[in-house]
């Protein structure tokens, strides 16, 4: 953690000595933009002081905000109003699954069951007309906010001989922390050298010189903290006996840090999509001068789900 926090005083302190070049306006918004983070970093740190309870909450809450916005931008929401309990009370429950370590319940939970009991639920209320849209809307927010998210929560349960360095948070910490520097690493290449846009008509400030320079920075990080909080500095036990050379082991952590890497940028760009479609800039206003939970969340949403099952498919037997 003290890490962590040093990387953001020499982040703040970089940003800082650009403010004078910047408008009034512009000065502002990045000061604003820099105190959220501290709030982030402040919370993030408490939670994980705190213990597993608390980051599980954390998460939770994070999945029900996330949802709560993008809900809000569903122009139809007036028609979902008595399925609205049901989309909220199947979140609580993933996470209650979570915290007890149901691992098979939280994988069928919400792909499965509640998509069953919520399909039957919409056709009771007998209005066929919008039927599809209302159900895919409906799914693919829980989909995406509630079960790809709780995939941050379910590497706090991975079995503590997965990561002997860090247990469950320290494969927590990796994840969050790679996601979040991804997506700063983008705009801070993007910004001054992006050229070539990938998809403008989604996303305007994407260019492939803000992702590649991203994926090199993510990646490096990746590699230097590995070994700080977790083994993917080391041969995994599923490949136990295979080629030996110093670069072997840090394989894993540079597969790991591509992935958050490519991951971050996915689920940035898909959300980008629904904001568009709903004509909004920003899913929210919670967090000044960054938008919305949702925005913040945005790229976890990919690479949550990818991480926790490239960690279990190398450490859980």
């Amino acid at each position: 953690m003290a890490g962590i926090f040093v990387a953001l005083v020499v982040g703040t302190i970089a940003r800082l000595t650009h403010l004078h070049r910047l408008s009034a306006e512009a000065g502002r918004a990045l000061v604003r933009r820099l105190r959220t983070w501290w709030v982030i970093a402040f919370v993030v740190g408490l939670v994980v002081l705190l213990g597993r309870p608390a980051t599980v909450g954390l998460v939770c809450l994070l999945s029900l905000l996330s949802l709560r916005e993008y809900l809000a931008m569903v122009p139809e929401r007036r028609r979902y109003q008595g399925l609205l309990r049901w989309v909220y009370a199947a979140a609580v429950l993933q996470y209650v699954w979570v915290y007890f370590e149901l691992f098979e319940l939280c994988i069928i939970f919400i792909p499965v069951l509640m998509f069953l009991l919520l399909t039957l639920r919409i056709v009771l209320m007998r209005q066929p007309e919008g039927f599809v849209h209302m159900v895919g809307t409906l799914q693919w927010g829980m989909m995406m906010l509630v079960f790809c998210l709780s995939h941050v929560a379910l590497l706090l349960t991975l079995p503590p001989g997965t990561n002997p360095v860090g247990g469950g948070i320290g494969w927590f910490l990796y994840l969050v922390v790679l996601t979040e520097f991804n997506d700063i690493a983008q705009a801070l290449w993007g910004r001054p050298l992006g050229r070539h846009k990938i998809i403008p008509e989604v996303s305007p400030a994407k260019s492939w010189e803000g992702l590649i320079g991203a994926l090199v920075c993510t990646t490096l990080l990746a590699v230097l903290l590995a070994p700080l909080l977790t083994p993917l500095g080391e041969r995994p036990p599923r490949f136990e006996g295979g080629p030996a050379g110093p670069w072997y082991g840090s394989a894993w952590a540079i597969a790991a840090g591509l992935m958050i890497g490519v991951g971050g940028f996915c689920g940035d760009v898909v959300i980008s999509a629904v904001k568009r479609d709903a004509h909004v800039k920003d899913s929210g206003t919670l967090l000044p001068g960054q938008g919305g939970i949702l925005d913040r969340v945005d790229s976890l949403t990919f690479t949550a789900p990818l991480f926790f099952h490239y960690v279990a498919f190398l450490y859980v037997p």
